[in-house]
């Protein structure tokens, strides 16, 4: 089954896309010690915790439980999810940049 590898694989996109929202943020807040800005640095960080403990419990799930059980769909769910939050995240880089 792939969706497993491929979920992996997104969520290990968006730590790296979050990480450098992170970075982006903590320059911000350097230089102009706003609220706003650090309350990005809260929420990123957020965000980076849930896709590390995400990454982990799909490896949990896929590799002790029994892989014949049927999800009834959730796994396809779970990797729409992911994928339009990589979409989300790479669109609030790309503007945190400019």
């Amino acid at each position: 089954m792939m969706i497993p590898i491929v979920m992996v694989a997104i969520e290990g996109i968006n730590i790296l896309l979050l990480l450098g929202l992170l970075y982006v943020y903590i320059g911000t807040y350097r230089k102009v010690k706003s609220q706003f800005t650090l309350g990005l640095i809260f929420f990123t960080s957020a965000f980076l915790l849930k896709s590390i403990m995400l990454m982990g419990t799909i490896g949990i799930i896929y590799r002790f439980l029994d892989t014949t059980v049927d999800f009834r769909g959730a796994p396809l769910i779970l990797l729409l999810v992911n994928v339009i939050e990589c979409a989300g995240l790479i669109t609030l880089l790309k503007i945190s940049m400019d």
